[in-house]
């Protein structure tokens, strides 16, 4: 058997990311959206630095949709993933 990988957890990341405003609709009242893109399965969640700020009816209406969600918000979910783990890297000075 193989072991469940480790994943990464950050509660200051967490935390930095639901200070910013929906990625959708600029919403101030967010959450951590964990989007797996591949990286997780049934019973593994996506590791932390893959969360995008959703407000609850942006994050609803994406579960619903589906990943077309993404495409019809012509949204570049691993580009805005990038830009945000490079914002907080440069908050932190690192």
């Amino acid at each position: 058997m193989f072991p469940k990988p480790k994943t990464y957890r950050s509660k200051k990341y967490l935390d930095f990311i639901r200070s910013k405003p929906c990625i959708t609709c600029g919403s101030h009242d967010t959450f951590p959206h964990h989007e797996a893109m591949g990286c997780a399965g049934k019973g593994i969640k996506a590791p932390d630095s893959y969360t995008l700020p959703m407000c609850a009816k942006c994050h609803r209406f994406r579960h619903d949709t589906g990943f077309s969600f993404w495409d019809e918000q012509n949204i570049d979910v691993k580009m805005e993933i990038i830009k945000l783990l490079t914002e907080y890297l440069q908050v932190k000075g690192l």
